[in-house]
């Protein structure tokens, strides 16, 4: 489970900076003229994912809690309200790509999870 943890923590860590680097406009998009849902989305996305970073790296139940909250709300976002987030019709895929992301480490965490038990 530790190694888990910590490789989630990484990939959490690259998307806070990526979230980050957005809202500074390191982006395809300057955030200014990013739409609205994108700039709410990263500036919550970029907060979330580097408390789960930090959390899940010190292996903390507020990391993982985090986690579960970015995953959950992120499959369903890019599920139900997929077009406040695609503007060219290669990030439909994308999205759909991070929401198997989430599924699978969801599942892993909680198989792991039982595992230990």
């Amino acid at each position: 489970m530790k190694i888990f943890l910590r490789i989630l923590s990484a990939i959490y860590s690259i998307a806070a900076v990526l979230h980050i680097g957005s809202i500074l406009g390191l982006g395809r998009i300057p955030f200014a003229d990013a739409p609205l849902s994108w700039q709410i989305s990263d500036i919550a996305y970029g907060i979330i994912d580097t408390i789960a970073a930090i959390g899940l790296w010190r292996q903390k139940w507020w990391g993982i809690a985090a986690f579960l909250v970015a995953a959950i709300s992120e499959i369903l976002l890019f599920t139900l309200v997929p077009e406040w987030f695609v503007v060219e019709p290669e990030q439909l895929t994308m999205l759909r790509g991070f929401v198997v992301y989430h599924v699978v480490a969801i599942a892993f965490y909680f198989l792991l999870k039982r595992s230990e038990q």
